[in-house]
């Protein structure tokens, strides 16, 4: 099934291109049915990188930081631009937030910018406490697959190493700082629901931002990992709608 591997994928196509970003201890199979059902309608060049030190092991995973994570996505971009014209910038929880990163910094590149669930330092005091809990030993439970529907299931580390959680607080609370400095077309796609990102995080983003054009749409029946959820189609719709927006 397309929506099973945990490989990158390219889905050549027209000259708009959209770069898809996976989340924190995920792959790809999080985005690829977005991303193929995304080409089939829209007809772009769809790009979805694995994020270094993801689709391994944990183990792998501890050696990397938001360095690392930015790079891979960095080096994804450029390589889109290559192909394509005019390139939006999606992605789901930590893609989310590594969409916008990327649209602050290398503006030169990027033309839209899409978050689903995307995190910008805003997390519940239970998420916190938990944080510090879980700091004793090298490891934490997986937060993954946080799913409304029982039929999907995302491919996912069930152990996050605590060196690389610190990383993900310094990447997502920066990049909340750094908010201001987006310019660029923005669509917002937030779960009314989500057990890992605090919904408050995507209208934080509508606010902070200098965007013009903003397009924020609530995900009224999915939780964190939407792009496997309920209101995956819905997702399509928007993200197709937007490539063409004025």
């Amino acid at each position: 099934m397309e929506n099973d591997s945990t490989a990158p994928f390219l889905l050549g196509g027209s000259s708009c291109g959209v770069l898809l970003l996976h989340g924190f201890t995920s792959t790809p199979q999080s985005v690829r049915y977005v991303g193929h059902r995304l080409h089939a309608r829209s007809g772009a060049t769809v790009m979805a990188p694995l994020l270094a030190g993801h689709g391994t092991t944990p183990e792998d995973f501890a050696q990397t930081g938001f360095r690392d994570w930015l790079k891979s996505a960095e080096d994804a971009l450029e390589a889109l631009s290559a192909r394509c014209t005019t390139i939006c910038v999606a992605g789901l929880s930590l893609g989310g937030t590594i969409a916008l990163n990327l649209s602050i910094r290398r503006g030169d590149l990027v033309d839209r910018v899409a978050t689903i669930n995307g995190s910008t330092g805003l997390y519940s005091p239970q998420q916190m406490k938990a944080f510090f809990d879980g700091c004793t030993g090298d490891f934490q439970p997986g937060i993954g697959s946080d799913i409304k529907n029982p039929g999907y299931k995302e491919t996912c580390y069930d152990r996050i190493p605590n060196a690389v959680t610190q990383e993900r607080y310094v990447l997502v609370t920066a990049t909340g700082q750094m908010l201001p400095l987006l310019d660029k077309p923005l669509l917002i796609l937030q779960s009314r629901t989500d057990h890992v990102v605090s919904p408050e995080n995507g209208k934080r983003i509508e606010g902070a931002v200098a965007s013009r054009s903003i397009t924020f749409c609530w995900l009224e029946n999915s939780y964190h990992v939407a792009t496997l959820d309920n209101d995956r189609d819905l997702i399509v719709q928007e993200l197709t709608n937007f490539l063409t927006a004025e």
